[in-house]
């Protein structure tokens, strides 16, 4: 017994000793044009680990314009200590940073012409069992808005009022 715990103790120290080099990946979503959801997580190492630099890159397509919005999500675990965490998780898109509110969503503005993109994500994470992240991307063609068709029925309503008022002005 004696020699299984040396074991297990030089195991545990051997762990934590290792250095984890700076975790870089590329993921690819495909293309997500009116899809629902497209998920990816990541970020997560092995107890004792010294804190990792996250550097992922989110690649997806749009066959056809779309507006895109998503989430970035750092899922924490807290019981007295951090077990899971990501500190300074961040996304950019084209270079530029993307702003989160505070549930984590972002919108890109403007519509963008199909082809490929690439959102980067960085961080450290600062948990006892590392970090996790969830990135929701989802994009949408462009609709004929609500308030467009509500306009239109609203401007149909005002010609049938003026019509009907100029034959009641007429008859009179």
């Amino acid at each position: 017994m004696k020699r299984f715990m040396m074991a297990l103790a030089g195991a545990v120290l051997a762990i934590a000793s290792m250095q984890v080099s700076a975790k870089a990946a590329t993921y690819d979503l495909g293309d997500i044009t009116d899809s629902s959801n497209d998920q990816f997580g990541g970020a997560l190492n092995f107890p004792f680990q010294p804190a990792t630099v996250i550097s992922d890159d989110i690649k997806f397509t749009l066959s056809a314009p779309s507006f895109v919005s998503g989430d970035l999500d750092n899922l924490q675990l807290f019981f007295f200590i951090p077990l899971v965490n990501i500190t300074g998780l961040t996304a950019t898109f084209l270079g530029n940073p993307l702003t989160l509110d505070s549930n984590g969503n972002f919108s890109i503005a403007g519509m963008l012409a199909a082809g490929d993109y690439l959102i980067h994500i960085a961080g450290t994470t600062s948990g006892f069992f590392g970090g996790l992240y969830n990135m929701t991307v989802t994009a949408a063609t462009t609709p004929i808005p609500g308030a467009l068709l509500l306009f239109v029925t609203a401007m149909g309503g005002m010609a049938g009022f003026v019509g009907l008022r100029r034959r009641w002005s007429a008859a009179a």
